[in-house]
């Protein structure tokens, strides 16, 4: 089986499943609390933090940081112009990354991870429109 293949194989399993349906259930009513969103996200940043070290490692850390600058605006009002499934559905990740217990549990040495990185790029790249957006507005709040 390819690698590719491999990844798309496992993005299914993960958003076949119980746990990323449960993150999914939590989304919608983070996205309702700017304190509880602000909560996630430095779990999210604390926990990309203490994985590791290595290309994997750096790369979970990129995505998380990239969702949360945006998820940052959003919940301090400051950004707005997020689709709401989007935001759901890049809320939901940061979920399914803080649990220690999903498919593939975390506590597994490498393997624990590769559910969260499948899960990660493949958020980015769903919003990769919205995350252009956000980079555009953000250098032209910075020109004002």
């Amino acid at each position: 089986m390819s690698n590719q293949s491999q990844e798309d194989d496992m993005l299914k399993r993960v958003l076949d499943s119980i746990f990323f349906r449960t993150s999914l259930g939590r989304a919608g009513r983070i996205s309702r609390n700017s304190k509880s969103l602000l909560n996630l996200l430095r779990n999210a940043l604390k926990k990309s933090q203490e994985i590791g070290v290595g290309s994997m490692f750096d790369s979970v850390r990129s995505k998380v940081v990239s969702i949360g600058k945006m998820l940052k605006s959003y919940a301090s009002g400051e950004y707005r112009d997020i689709e709401l499934k989007n935001l759901i559905i890049m809320i939901a990740s940061l979920v399914y990354f803080i649990s220690p217990i999903d498919l593939v549990p975390d506590f597994l040495p490498l393997l624990g991870y590769a559910d969260d990185i499948a899960l990660l790029t493949y958020v980015l790249r769903s919003v990769s429109d919205e995350v252009e957006k956000y980079e555009l507005w953000e250098m032209n709040k910075d020109l004002n």
